[in-house]
């Protein structure tokens, strides 16, 4: 029997989305740094570092993430039907509308439970979804906040849902949030200020010079200075 997905919603703040926003800026902030340098001074290494480190962030975040990526991909979503708590169309000017419902999901053999999601629906389908009317989901059984409603279910799920009556799920709502305030901002903001710090620091001598270099007007005053003058 599958396990009951969990009634505790995903984290607002997954450290994965943290760390991740901290290594964009950071990547950011040491590419456009090493550019802008590299053109201004002339100096070929940064430019070539402007532009090598985006491409090699973004193969090794694609390495990094590929795995996850694969396991989710051969998860088979599981099938239930659920009852419409609520629903709240946006205005749009396309075809599809975009909608937040509130449902009730009754898996079978497992517990139920309450999730919104949003998912755009055709406005000559939007008078089919009523509350408490009941529609089929699918959903990852891992990762019950995904769930979608079915637009067209097979006919055996479809006479289900046509005599089925689904109660009233227990709290909370389950919600696939993204973080929204200024955490990730910030930590963005800190990587990309890290990022341009250590561009600078790495390539100070290109940028500014080798420390204690007097150059050509000082040899001209040591010059000047042993020379015998006439009057």
């Amino acid at each position: 029997m599958p396990n009951a997905p969990g009634t505790v919603p995903p984290p607002r703040h997954p450290p994965a989305y943290l760390a991740l926003g901290f290594l964009v800026g950071g990547v950011t902030g040491a590419s456009l740094t090493a550019l802008v340098s590299g053109f201004v001074v002339g100096v070929t290494p940064l430019v070539v570092t402007g532009l090598v480190l985006p491409a090699l962030s973004g193969m090794l975040f694609f390495l990094a993430t590929r795995p996850r990526v694969a396991r989710e991909a051969a998860e088979v979503p599981r099938t239930a039907l659920a009852a419409i708590e609520s629903l709240e169309a946006s205005e749009g000017e396309a075809s599809d509308v975009p909608v937040r419902f509130e449902l009730s999901v009754a898996p079978d053999g497992a517990a139920p439970f309450r999730v919104e999601v949003r998912q755009d629906v055709h406005l000559s389908e939007l008078p089919g979804y009523r509350p408490r009317g009941v529609v089929v989901v699918e959903y990852p059984p891992e990762r019950p906040w995904k769930t979608r409603i079915v637009r067209r279910p097979t006919p055996r799920w479809e006479e289900r849902a046509s005599v089925a009556r689904v109660d009233p799920a227990p709290g909370p709502v389950l919600r696939h949030e993204v973080p929204s305030d200024c955490l990730g901002s910030l930590l963005s903001l800190l990587g990309l200020l890290i990022g341009a710090a250590v561009v600078l620091l790495l390539f100070r001598a290109d940028l500014f010079g080798a420390p204690g270099d007097t150059g050509t007007p000082g040899r001209s005053v040591s010059s000047l200075s042993t020379d015998p003058g006439t009057r």
